[in-house]
């Protein structure tokens, strides 16, 4: 009686020990990295943080018996200081996913942190269409529109509405000088023509020069890839001097946000050509996590917010249906098949390129808005087939597989 006692007390002990090392398993972990608390913190900071919390809470807080943690950082829109907590992330505190960063020349670096260190990596804001080209990673998914999709869209309903001619006004870094060669390439493919490109300086608060040159050169659309507080200044101080609104010349903003056309106002604003893949009005699911963030933040969320959400929602989906987090099986889980971004189907290629409808907008007039977060009038669905060039033979479509 004695042997089978100690024996039972053992077996439990046992059971104790492993149930114990079951539950104290690391979690899954996904780093938001984002711009806290410079020019693209309204549009990216704080609310990509909760917009990656309340698709983690929607999923049940667990995925395959592990809880879901969430941890941010603040990379200031700062390519080098986003490379090193990422590598910080990675290969010392075990992250599986990194989401957000508002840089591309950051999110290039990190795409290749994510390979050496075979973790996952979503840029859901950098829109570099390098991303996917050049060096294209087997654990990176570009989930956001980019600069080759955004500029080529524009063209093409600018075109359509009759712009030959073309001001080019970008930000003096990465995205900035990949919208003018992509925008370049489009407007010479549909026989117009670029009369003149200014590249500005980061946090430029003096934007009247420019905004007055390009009214001076006549071109029948300005488009700028001017994110965050740059666009907002951009396009006030073109108001002021009489640039905006206009009948003659269209303004199309290629990175714009809910939140910088409210934050503006539609007298300023109206008019203003915007390319959305979310628009919180756009259908029943939009509106249902709307309802949550503006239940948080107090204001409705921008593409880029909704943007991590449903990566998050995607990856944690495609870990539940692998049954492991293991990150080269994740990703090619997410390749497989079809997933949801708030009711509109999208498919994710071999180089990790996201493939998926967009709707083009107008800023609506003050006469046109019914409420203050009523903002943009759609004016057509542009089908992917149609933006999203083909996989890049510089994509090594071996190791993007």
């Amino acid at each position: 009686m004695r042997l089978t006692v100690r024996a039972f007390l053992a077996a439990a002990a046992a059971f104790f020990v492993a149930a114990t090392a079951w539950a104290g398993e690391k979690s899954i972990t996904i780093g938001v990295l984002t711009d806290l608390t410079s020019f693209a913190s309204r549009s990216a900071g704080q609310g990509s943080v909760d917009a990656v919390k309340i698709a983690v809470s929607d999923f049940g807080g667990k995925v395959l018996g592990k809880p879901v943690e969430v941890m941010a950082a603040d990379m200031q829109s700062k390519p080098d200081l986003a490379v090193e907590i990422a590598r910080r992330w990675y290969e010392r505190e075990n992250v599986d996913l990194i989401v957000d960063v508002p840089n591309s020349a950051g999110a290039l670096a990190i795409r290749g942190l994510a390979t050496a260190s075979k973790r996952v990596f979503i840029p859901t804001i950098a829109a570099s269409a390098a991303i996917t080209a050049q060096g294209c990673s087997p654990f990176t998914i570009h989930w956001v529109v980019n600069s080759t999709a955004i500029a080529r869209a524009f063209v093409n309903a600018l075109s359509e509405d009759g712009a030959r001619t073309w001001f080019l006004l970008m930000p003096d870094y990465a995205i900035g000088k990949a919208f003018a060669a992509d925008a370049r390439r489009y407007i010479e493919s549909v026989g117009g023509r670029v009369v003149d490109t200014v590249f500005f300086p980061v946090n430029s608060g003096d934007f009247s020069q420019f905004a007055l040159r390009a009214q001076a050169s006549g071109a029948d659309a300005i488009a700028t890839g001017a994110i965050g507080t740059d666009l907002s200044n951009l396009i006030r101080q073109a108001h002021e001097f009489g640039v905006l609104p206009s009948s003659k010349q269209r303004l199309a903003a290629f990175v714009i946000t809910v939140s910088e056309i409210h934050g503006t106002g539609l007298d300023t604003m109206q008019g203003v050509w915007a390319m959305q893949d979310f628009y919180w009005d756009q259908n029943a699911d939009t509106r249902a996590f709307a309802r949550r963030f503006f239940a948080i933040e107090h204001r409705m969320p921008d593409f880029t917010h909704a943007g991590n959400y449903s990566a998050v929602t995607a990856y944690l989906n495609a870990v539940q249906a692998a049954g492991t987090d293991d990150a080269a099986t994740v990703v090619a889980r997410l390749k497989h098949g079809t997933v949801s971004r708030f009711g509109v189907p999208s498919t994710i290629r071999a180089d990790g390129r996201a493939i998926f409808d967009v709707e083009l907008y107008r800023v609506k007039s003050p006469a046109e808005s019914k409420g203050p977060w009523d903002v943009l009038k759609p004016v057509r669905t542009i089908d992917a087939g149609k933006i999203f060039d083909a996989i890049s033979p510089q994509c090594d479509l071996a190791t993007a597989k």
